[in-house]
């Protein structure tokens, strides 16, 4: 064949010979992970591997969670649908009844990709099942390897809790004796500091677990991969080696700048209790702490955060290490924030700023480093852009919107809202589960509004409502500003917005 025939073909062939590789997803979850991070401009926070992470891509200061407590906002973003459609709460996945809904494992295993899960992704039983990932792994370590608190029996060194005989008599009465995660009663500390590994701990074991299957994936390179690495820390309760606590002085740290309640805002608003650990004040729900413990507990989530931050950093550096870097799209996602003592609330669930918001940042190849986005997105957005970023097709049914744009244009014009709620008891005292009370919220940039409502229809009896206004200064809520006459114009536009929530529309 003559080679002015043949060069068209050639051509062909060497086109098809250099199509793009779809790039690889290091996806990594950190539980109860506020934006208190040096990146997020917290100095005195020790968090270098987060923080060379941001410098490498788009930090997202305003980035919003479906819902402040575990399953729920991680069905959210597995599914990109909010918690208003699925109607899933803490408990039994529901999800699952939500037509057309799709989870991303599955999602990105059909198109090509291995897909690998690690430590605490799905968290809820069943959960792992209801996704189809190539493998599933959880690490297994005790809370506790000691007991730190000499005025408690000591744990054994596999680390079954000490009697407590408290708890052991609540049982008695009929109450539920808790592990800690929560309210009521506990038999362990809150805190454990020791000289030992990071292995010890599930982080750390975790982070091994991570660099091991990086090293396989690169070593085979079949498929591109999605690798969902969920890190447990800073989750209750506040263990980590000694190292880290000796990281912060205590006596330095910063206290809450806005430890009140909000004045005006409706008792249900407020979450459930810290109480219970054997090493904090017993007493009611909402007991008032001394400087001392509240210093404690600051202390011990800083530990913890710099914990899994170290953690974090075994894992890119083996991704820089194996070549990957260039190639593999690293995202952090917090799985919603924590409250440490402001607004007088513990822990998460509520919809108040410090449990909503929780850190993202997007480190893609051939996108922007080190600049920060300050317009609304939402977990339910994070798998739409991933998948955008690697040319897949879009979910059957989502309530996200691809911000895959900021991370070249991190300043344009954005979404005007974003949603989240919460759920208490119902009145009639059945359970979270049964006749719900929902708080409905809708953050726009300066403000936030929430219809606690009955059920899960902004139709239903409405029991409280809440509008807050933010500023630089005044990053917290402190006062119910929602029956103030001057602000009703604002207070009806938000809730004009809250019923554009697209979970309320039927697709």
């Amino acid at each position: 064949m003559p080679l002015l025939r043949l060069l068209p073909l050639l051509s062909l062939v060497a086109c098809t010979s250099t199509v793009a590789r779809p790039p690889n997803i290091l996806f990594l979850a950190v539980d109860d992970l506020r934006p208190q991070l040096g990146c997020y401009g917290l100095d005195f926070m020790r968090t270098p591997h987060i923080d060379s992470l941001a410098a490498r891509g788009v930090r997202f200061d305003r980035h919003y969670v479906a819902m402040a407590v575990c399953i729920p906002s991680r069905v959210a973003l597995l599914t990109s649908l909010r918690s208003e459609r699925t109607r899933q709460i803490y408990g039994p996945l529901q999800w699952q009844d939500t037509p057309n809904a799709t989870p991303v494992g599955r999602w990105f295993g059909r198109h090509g990709y291995a897909t690998v899960s690690l430590g605490k992704i799905w968290h809820a039983p069943g959960g792992d099942s209801g996704d189809t990932w190539d493998e599933v792994w959880h690490p297994k370590a005790p809370d506790f390897v000691g007991q730190p608190d000499p005025a408690a029996a000591p744990a054994n060194v596999e680390g079954k809790p000490a009697r407590n005989r408290k708890a052991e008599r609540a049982a008695k009465k009929g109450k539920r004796a808790e592990t800690g995660d929560g309210g009521g009663v506990s038999h362990r500390p809150v805190s454990e500091a020791l000289e030992v590994p990071d292995e010890t701990y599930r982080d750390g074991l975790l982070a091994a677990a991570a660099v091991d299957r990086l090293r396989r994936l690169a070593a085979s390179r079949e498929k591109p991969f999605l690798l969902a690495v969920g890190f447990h820390k800073p989750h209750l309760p506040f263990v980590a080696p000694k190292k880290y606590w000796d990281l912060y002085d205590r006596s330095r740290l910063p206290l809450p700048s806005q430890p009140q309640f909000p004045a005006g805002a409706p008792a249900i608003a407020r979450n459930h209790s810290i109480g219970g650990w054997t090493d904090l004040p017993d007493g009611p729900p909402h007991v008032a702490f001394d400087e001392a413990t509240i210093r404690k507990l600051i202390h011990g989530y800083c530990a913890a955060t710099s914990y899994t931050d170290a953690q974090i950093g075994k894992v890119l550096a083996a991704l820089r290490e194996l070549g990957l870097e260039r190639e593999t799209i690293v995202v952090l996602w917090g799985d919603h924030g924590w409250h440490l003592g402001d607004l007088d609330q513990w822990m998460k669930s509520t919809n108040y700023e410090r449990a909503a918001r929780s850190p993202l940042i997007v480190s893609a190849p051939g996108r922007l480093t080190g600049v920060a986005s300050p317009r609304l997105v939402e977990t339910v957005d994070v798998f739409p852009t991933l998948l955008e970023l690697c040319g897949l097709p879009a979910l059957p049914l989502s309530d996200g919107r691809s911000f895959a744009t900021l991370l070249s244009d991190p300043t344009r014009p954005w979404k005007e809202a974003a949603y989240h709620c919460f759920n208490r008891a119902g009145e009639d005292g059945g359970g979270k589960a049964r006749n719900p009370v929902i708080g409905f919220a809708v953050r726009t940039e300066s403000a936030r509004y929430v219809e606690w409502r009955t059920g899960w229809s902004l139709d239903g009896r409405l029991v409280g409502r809440e509008f807050y206004r933010y500023s630089p200064d005044q990053p917290d809520e402190r006062r119910n500003e929602a029956e103030v006459p001057e602000l009703q114009e604002q207070v009806a536009a938000h809730a004009a917005l809250l019923r554009k929530n697209s979970a309320f529309r039927t697709p």
